[in-house]
């Protein structure tokens, strides 16, 4: 992800525009094998020296801001050892040990005398406990390894960073996608429910229109939420033919319009990872040990209210009974869709779907209709196995209560 710093659009009309690079363009090109192989050859070194070394290359570049993204993009993608237990134990030791040395020795002794004195109380060589005074600040840590990539990848991985960073202070994302393959679209709702996303979903004839809220007054939130939609935004270039807007912040005066589609320089680089379950999901489902219910991670989109859709993050379904449950999750950020949500249900009830809250959305007297109602289970996280399979017994108990 590009700092805001490193970002690159222009704002016309109020619509925000990324001034996306050309990845076949030969001096970037240059400068990103150029780039690559450097972090190649840095293992082992600390991560001062890497950034030292890359920002000079970054520096003498014709478009320093650019080349300075691409360093941001392939540091984000190193990993560098962890920090060492005790070290700052010890850095203060030995900064007493050294105060003490100081203040025995006469005022007019030489440097050279202080570090001799010095050497000669510290359990270890001098040099060595320079070298391990500061092995817990991140600029010390050594660089492990890299995922790698291309240079084309890295170039395609800019573009979609440039496209990122406004989404950071988005409020609302639409997404309209042209007769998309049904395939591409289930995969595109998996990746929404793997960013703790709930969107309004509509079909008008072959195309499908999202729309997904921002946080709301919960500001403290906003980060958090733009990075999920960020992390959204990499999978949308897998349809075909699709228009995004999202109402973001041009600056910290002026608000605009994102604007992109499927003719902008877009790769998605999820291909092989449209399928991923989400961490809490894999972990429930392994712990979901059940004789009468089977769990389905992939569910279909399903009708609520008059016309539109809701995305499930899970189905579950009666072995015996045609009974099909599908449970819905919302997150502290998901203030407003709940709320559309818990009204679908009162005008045209859904038996057949759970709401899964977070306790975080329950407050005062919210909080009691909440833990009241048939359809919602409460949850600090993600709901446990054993309440969604409690509320699955009782549905048993009344089939009739349960969809189909």
């Amino acid at each position: 992800m590009l700092t805001r710093d490193l970002l690159l659009f222009r704002v016309r009309e109020g619509k925000l525009r990324p001034s996306f690079i050309k990845r076949e363009d030969p001096e970037l090109l240059a400068l990103a094998t150029e780039l690559i192989t450097e972090l190649d050859g840095a293992k082992g070194q600390t991560r001062d020296d890497i950034e030292e070394t890359l920002s000079l290359r970054a520096g003498a570049f014709s478009r320093p801001k650019v080349a300075r993204g691409l360093v941001k993009l392939l540091l984000d993608r190193a990993t560098f050892d962890e920090a060492i237990e005790g070290v700052a134990e010890t850095r203060w030791e030995r900064f007493t040990l050294a105060a003490k040395v100081l203040r025995d020795l006469p005022p007019d002794a030489s440097v050279e005398a202080y570090e001799s004195r010095l050497a000669e109380a510290l359990p270890a060589p001098l040099p060595e406990v320079r070298e391990a005074l500061y092995l817990d600040l991140p600029g010390h840590r050594r660089l492990l390894g890299w995922e790698v990539l291309t240079a084309s990848d890295l170039l395609d991985r800019y573009n979609l960073a440039l496209a990122q960073g406004p989404l950071m202070g988005a409020r609302r994302l639409t997404l309209r996608a042209r007769a998309p393959e049904l395939l591409r679209v289930r995969k595109l709702l998996r990746w929404l429910k793997f960013c703790r996303l709930v969107a309004e979903v509509r079909r008008n004839g072959d195309d499908w229109a999202l729309e997904v809220e921002g946080p709301g007054a919960l500001l403290s939130l906003q980060k958090k939420y733009g990075l999920q939609l960020a992390s959204f935004l990499s999978v949308v270039p897998v349809l075909e033919r699709w228009e995004l807007t999202a109402e973001v912040e041009a600056n910290a005066r002026r608000r605009a319009v994102l604007v992109l589609d499927h003719r902008d320089p877009l790769v998605s680089p999820l291909p092989s990872a449209l399928g991923h379950i989400p961490p809490e999901v894999a972990t429930l489902a392994e712990g979901f040990e059940d004789a009468d219910w089977e769990l389905d991670l992939t569910p279909l989109p399903r009708h609520m209210g008059a016309s539109g859709l809701c995305v499930p993050d899970l189905t579950f379904r009666h072995r015996e009974k045609r009974l099909e449950v599908a449970l819905e999750l919302f997150h502290p950020w998901h203030a407003g869709p709940l709320a559309r949500r818990l009204g679908e249900l009162r005008s045209r009830p859904d038996p057949g779907l759970l709401l899964g809250v977070d306790r975080a959305l329950a407050r005062g007297e919210e909080r009691e209709a909440l833990e009241a109602h048939p359809q919602v289970v409460l949850f600090n996280g993600f709901p446990s196995a054993r309440r969604l399979r409690e509320r699955l017994t009782r549905l048993t108990e009344e089939p009739e209560s349960a969809g189909t």
